[in-house]
């Protein structure tokens, strides 16, 4: 391309413009390549590299020119300026120096950067006959091959457990766990350093007019990048750029699990249901009667060598009340149907009182799970929990802006639990003290956010949100030429498995020890034990005097 002087300031900053919105890499690279002729033009190098950089800055985000062009200034009038105020990575330079034998030689330098600063170095230099010195060994533009150059990237970011950690050393805030681990690598790699800043407003951003927080300096060019991995949704598309993915997640629902039989008063007649109980007692009953009809009718008749003494009702219902409780009789059938029906409520009562000793013992070992809903359909219907989800999540968009009736009700709920109970939906130690200090908050998030949640807070149940996966990356200013030189990194630690090993690193804090472990089961909390012993003691001491009262009137008359 050709520009004259005085309209290249507007026909650089249209080439930028129409360049980013095919948002290439090998575009950026291919497309970038100035010539400059100096002929003529009073100041040409300080005054082309100063507007250069001002339209990179207003245009191409401080980055695209910065990086990406190369800059070739023929003719330029000697001396070179030692200090040159411009941010361009890639300058070179051809000046026509008078010998004193009356000819002139072209030297070629290029910008190099030093650890204290930028110099001009000497590459070459090209005789007035066109034959090209032998020290021209060194290539024309070296700092391609330093990527970045030591750059100082703006990255904002905000506490996201376990991803990303803050702690305060020597009254600074630090920043730690794999979000370091990541953008260290990242550093290395591109040649960058970094410098982690926090939005005024402590918020992960909202769409009003403009995106508010952390997103919002990121839309705003205020910062480089976002450290924060975020979900990517459609309305995020259209404010900013996303390079290859970090995390695949999964929408997920937790909360921490019900127990039926957490040690409970009624833990001894829980075992079965009522219905069990009730026909065990008719059972009882029936077979009271009928051990009744059949000592006092002699039904089959009376076996010999035996006394004939007719129990009393009394002993008919001791007889079937101490077989389940394994206990013998001392009056024993005296027929021979009455033996057989005594033989077949023994084998009845031993199987029943061994599948009750059995679920009992399973009971008091192993927490039954109350489960309080299986689908997000029953979450909507549950009135006994509360839902929560971070606000500025994609998780809150995909409920917020839905036209479902059920994630409406879902939502509603939400806006119900942030008025009621949550001061800061931001703060996730909040959440977390939900999670722990109750069984009735529902937590909507990724399952990459409840992996780390797990190794914090323990007995949690998950259940699958059932709104299909969800793909976190780093959010850039649109159109944001750093995207495909980072996504190149990126896709090589994912497909490695780099993420995953750091994941493992630190995700491995102990549950925390405010919640109680399962304990046996104590005397002083099985309150039916009492009850029923207790219920025992008052109903002999009932059927006693009643007895004794009778004999006593039985006797006098």
């Amino acid at each position: 391309m050709f520009f004259q002087i005085h309209t290249f300031e507007q026909s650089l900053a249209g080439l930028i413009e129409n360049t980013l919105q095919r948002n290439r890499i090998d575009i950026y690279h291919k497309l970038f390549n100035f010539v400059i002729f100096c002929d003529g033009i009073k100041n040409c190098l300080p005054r082309i590299t100063n507007i250069s950089s001002r339209k990179d800055k207003e245009h191409g985000q401080g980055t695209l020119l910065r990086h990406f062009s190369k800059w070739l200034f023929l003719n330029v009038d000697p001396p070179l300026l030692a200090e040159l105020d411009t941010e361009l990575d890639n300058m070179a330079t051809a000046v026509k120096e008078n010998n004193t034998s009356g000819t002139s030689t072209v030297i070629i330098s290029t910008l190099l950067w030093k650890p204290n600063g930028r110099k001009w170095s000497r590459v070459g230099n090209v005789t007035n006959n066109g034959e090209i010195s032998a020290n021209f060994v060194a290539p024309l533009f070296p700092n391609t091959a330093y990527m970045l150059n030591g750059r100082k990237l703006k990255i904002a970011v905000l506490e996201w457990k376990p991803f990303c950690k803050k702690s305060a050393t020597n009254g600074l805030d630090v920043y730690t766990q794999v979000c370091k681990d990541l953008f260290d690598s990242l550093g290395d790699y591109l040649n960058f350093t970094y410098e982690l800043i926090e939005p005024a407003d402590q918020s992960w951003g909202e769409l009003s007019d403009t995106w508010s927080g952390l997103l919002g300096m990121v839309e705003r060019n205020d910062v480089d990048l976002s450290g924060i991995p975020y979900g990517i949704t459609f309305r995020r598309s259209k404010s900013f750029a996303f390079p290859y993915i970090l995390y695949k997640s999964e929408c997920e629902v937790v909360h921490r699990k019900l127990s039926t039989n957490d040690n409970h008063w009624m833990l001894l007649v829980s075992v079965f249901k009522w219905e069990v109980y009730v026909c065990g007692l008719l059972t009882m009953a029936w077979c009271i009667g009928l051990h009744t009809l059949l000592e006092r009718y002699s039904v089959g008749g009376q076996l010999d060598n035996i006394l004939s003494c007719p129990p009393s009702t009394s002993d008919h219902v001791m007889t079937a009340l101490l077989v389940p409780l394994r206990q013998g009789s001392q009056h024993l059938p005296q027929n021979t149907s009455g033996r057989i029906f005594y033989e077949s409520w023994w084998l009845f009562c031993i199987i029943i009182v061994a599948v009750y000793t059995g679920n009992l013992v399973a009971i008091m070992s192993v927490v039954k799970e109350k489960i309080p809903f299986n689908t997000i359909e029953e979450l909507a219907e549950n009135d006994d929990f509360k839902i929560i989800i971070n606000k500025g999540s994609s998780h809150e968009d995909i409920y917020k802006y839905s036209n479902d009736s059920v994630r409406k009700k879902i939502w509603t709920k939400v806006l119900e639990t942030r008025s009621a109970s949550i001061q800061n939906s931001l703060d996730e130690d909040l959440h977390y003290k939900m999670l722990l200090q109750s069984g009735h908050y529902a937590y909507i998030t990724g399952s990459a956010n409840i992996d780390g949640i797990e190794k914090t807070v323990n007995n949690l149940r998950r259940m699958k949100c059932g709104t299909g996966p969800e793909y976190l990356s780093l959010p850039f200013p649109l159109n944001s030429p750093l995207v495909e030189l980072f996504a190149d990194k990126l896709i090589r630690l994912y497909d490695n498995g780099v993420q995953e090993a750091w994941a493992r690193k630190w995700y491995t804090s102990k549950p925390d020890k405010d919640i109680p472990a399962r304990t046996k089961a104590s005397m002083s909390d099985l309150r039916s034990v009492w009850v029923m012993c207790g219920s025992g003691i008052v109903g002999a001491l009932i059927i006693l005097g009643v007895e004794r009262f009778l004999n006593y009137h039985a006797n006098k008359d």
